[in-house]
């Protein structure tokens, strides 16, 4: 079995542990929103746990929209909007930062239109060849802004991490593409499931990520 309840809540705990250690190993309070971010993975994945429970036992049913819209609101809301604003809080470069800056707008953009979708289009999980996929209520302008919205919202939780001049964050960066890629062609159908699982674990190197950003901070000066 590739994903199921147990990988999903094992992913829990690791992140749960690793994002409690990168929270404590931030010295700066512009670090807290790029060290909050393996904790709040953590958080999503515990969601998805649920949901796997919940499609497998009937009598849960009840739980089934809150533990999907937590899923979702990870998903969709917070990450296209997070991402950004973390490497903004960080960036020490002008331009670059100008640019992260944007892109926050392209994500609070893209998180607007995901929340609409998710009151308007009741999207309800579903298991399929052992992935979860959250099915949703066609409208009439779905087809049209379907593309639109994916490549807005890549652009908000990838482009960031390209852009930023942290040590540590290209490879990072580097590491995510991978794993969207990888994703995007063999779980297409299951995008959101698959791509933050791995998101998930990938995101254990920001604690790498906080430590070797403040070493170099105490590094001495020459002379």
């Amino acid at each position: 079995m590739c994903f199921s309840a147990t990988a999903s809540f094992s992913a829990a705990i690791v992140m749960g542990v690793v994002g409690i250690a990168t929270v404590k190993a931030s010295k700066r309070k512009e670090q807290r929103f790029l060290a909050a971010v393996p904790f709040l993975f953590a958080l999503q994945q515990l969601c998805e746990g649920w949901i796997w429970m919940v499609l497998r036992d009937a009598q849960s049913y009840p739980y089934q929209s809150f533990f999907t819209c937590a899923f979702l609101f990870f998903a969709w809301v917070v990450w296209p909007i997070l991402i950004p604003l973390s490497f903004y809080k960080l960036e020490s470069n002008p331009v670059r930062k100008l640019w992260c800056k944007r892109l926050i707008y392209v994500g609070v953009a893209s998180a607007t239109y995901a929340t609409f979708n998710m009151l308007a289009k009741h999207p309800k999980p579903d298991i399929a060849t052992f992935h979860i996929i959250y099915k949703m209520d066609k409208l009439y302008y779905h087809d049209v802004l379907f593309y639109p919205h994916q490549t807005v919202y890549i652009l908000s939780t990838v482009l960031p991490m390209f852009l930023s001049s942290l040590k540590g964050v290209k490879l990072l960066a580097v590491t995510n593409f991978i794993a969207l890629v990888f994703c995007f062609y063999l779980f297409q159908y299951a995008l959101p499931s698959t791509w933050c699982f791995f998101a998930a674990f990938i995101s254990a190197m920001i604690y790498w990520i906080v430590k070797k950003n403040n070493a170099v901070e105490k590094l001495p000066l020459n002379g």
